[in-house]
């Protein structure tokens, strides 16, 4: 069974990083690091680049207690857009979900959007 991985968490590349310091902060390998941010040059990370750091379902941060429903990102999608579409705050949707990336928003990503109890 294949294990589907998350963006767990975001890493801003600062001055002095390099994609092995990284990838031991995380306990990963670097070729995960490269594969999962699309990385030709390991030796051309510039700072202040947004990386993913993958890891499974079981490692995401807990959803909010708040109820939501699910919006599958589509080709296209942006956050703004789907906020607009669901009637919600920009605010709102990127709270009820924090392992997104926003600048790297996958299709297929299943996004929670937080609905009024």
């Amino acid at each position: 069974m294949k294990t589907s991985l998350f963006c767990i968490d975001i890493y801003t590349v600062s001055k002095g990083d390099t994609l092995y310091s990284i990838a031991e902060k995380y306990d990963l390998p670097v070729s995960l690091l490269m594969r999962v941010n699309c990385i030709d040059d390991p030796y051309n990370l510039q700072i202040g680049t947004k990386l993913c750091i993958p890891g499974t379902e079981a490692q995401l941060p807990q959803k909010p207690e708040n109820r939501c429903k699910i919006h599958v990102v589509a080709p296209g999608d942006t956050l703004y857009l789907i906020a607009r579409k669901h009637g919600i705050r920009l605010d709102s949707l990127m709270s009820a979900n924090p392992h997104i990336d926003p600048y790297n928003l996958l299709i297929g990503t299943e996004l929670c959007i937080p609905v009024s109890k």
